[in-house]
């Protein structure tokens, strides 16, 4: 505002002037003359306030486009997905100041659309979706599959009252005054990107729909290249043959389990398990034979453990399991069943194995009991897996069995 005060007192004195001159040169009547005069000066006043808006409205559309570049920026600092989503909801909120922020995701679950909520400024981050929140397109179509369908943003002033709005967003997700904007990379929509304002601090106007718009081809972007970067760092953690994690995901894997199983006063049990005979299947079978029983034995292993367990290939026709939080009797059942499991399963050409079988022998050391080193682990589940090897294979056995027969003591 001091910028129009200067800018019309330096205009008032050049109408003075303007003014002096027609009472000189003109003979009119002072009404007339001060008519002209006020009519000058409101001229250029109203020109003047004019540039004054078209220039805040400039450095408006600067600061957002500065904003969303920051936010951009910022995104492009980590490759981590969940990382990203913090980094997404956090910055939107903050930088472009709307009151929620929520981040769909366009996933086809048996072919059906379904919108994922990944991200919700009021809760916990998930990249498998906050299962409550997410909604059906087939089933309750309305302004997000418009949105999508049409890739186009889309302001609701009254989510009660709109017939267009969709009825878990204003069960679900108590929405009154939102925005709805499509995330699109190369013309593939990905999601969306819904904004609120429910505390009637401004309205929503197209005026916004610039930054988000920018922003959300950004997002697009930006998850589509984190979920490549996890893609690929995935591929280097797993086994090509067996689809389970490979000996380099265990080395990094095994220390930081029992880190956090040293932080919380918990058990951790590890296993070794080895195929029986496997030398004598592949010579008697071919490769191409043993490539597949490795291939079902580790889709046994993933369909019997926990969801909280991992399975390694550590090397040739043995494995590793991690068995977070739980002790050797706990492990001791449920590696016999993975082993029974193994026993009978129809594996072919089983019956020309000893026994008719494919079998396996299993080790088993638990931390803290056992050792409270890393590699003492897994020594200890070694000797106990070659234990069972030399008393007649096809079964499991806890290194506390092998310490009390044999005498052995574990480095503490």
């Amino acid at each position: 505002m001091g910028r129009i005060f200067k800018t019309t007192a330096f205009l008032v004195f050049i109408l003075v002037g303007i003014y002096i001159m027609l009472d000189i040169f003109l003979v009119l009547d002072n009404t007339a003359k001060y008519i002209i005069l006020a009519s000058l000066i409101l001229l250029f006043v109203c020109k003047d306030i004019q540039s004054y808006r078209q220039n805040r409205d400039l450095i408006i559309a600067h600061q957002k486009l500065k904003d969303v570049n920051e936010i951009t920026e910022a995104m492009r600092s980590t490759m981590e997905l969940e990382e990203l989503l913090g980094l997404i909801i956090r910055d939107i909120r903050k930088e472009l100041d709307f009151d929620q922020v929520f981040l769909y995701l366009l996933e086809e679950v048996e072919d059906k659309k379904l919108l994922k909520c990944i991200a919700d400024s009021s809760r916990a981050l998930s990249i498998k979706g906050i299962r409550r929140l997410n909604i059906s397109l087939d089933e309750t179509p309305g302004i997000l599959s418009l949105s999508i369908k049409e890739r186009k943003p889309y302001i609701v002033e009254d989510a009660m009252r709109d017939q267009r709005v969709e009825t878990p967003l204003v069960n679900l997700l108590k929405l009154k005054s939102f925005a709805v904007i499509p995330i699109v990379v190369r013309n593939n929509p990905l999601g969306t990107l819904i904004v609120s304002q429910n505390n009637l601090k401004r309205r929503i106007t197209e005026d916004d729909f610039t930054p988000l718009l920018l922003f959300a081809n950004q997002v697009g972007i930006a998850i589509e290249n984190a979920k490549l970067h996890k893609e690929t760092e995935e591929l280097t953690r797993v086994d090509e043959l067996t689809q389970v994690y490979n000996q380099r995901e265990f080395q990094r894997r095994l220390p930081q389990d029992i880190e956090l199983t040293r932080r919380y006063a918990h058990f951790l049990s590890l296993a070794m398990l080895d195929i029986d005979d496997f030398k004598h299947y592949n010579d008697s079978n071919g490769h191409l034979a043993g490539d597949m029983v490795l291939k079902q034995l580790s889709q046994i292993l993933i369909g019997n453990l926990r969801r909280t367990d991992a399975a390694f290939r550590y090397g040739g026709e043995e494995f590793a399991i991690i068995l977070p939080a739980t002790s050797r009797e706990g492990a001791l059942i449920i590696l016999e069943k993975v082993r029974k499991e193994i026993e009978n399963f129809p594996f072919e050409y089983r019956e020309r194995q000893p026994g008719g079988k494919v079998t396996v022998s299993i080790g088993i050391a638990t931390y803290p009991i056992d050792t409270k080193k890393a590699q003492d682990l897994v020594n200890c589940a070694d000797k106990a897996l070659y234990q069972v090897k030399a008393t007649g294979k096809n079964r499991t056995c806890l290194y506390e069995d092998l310490t009390e027969k044999i005498g052995l003591k574990t480095e503490n």
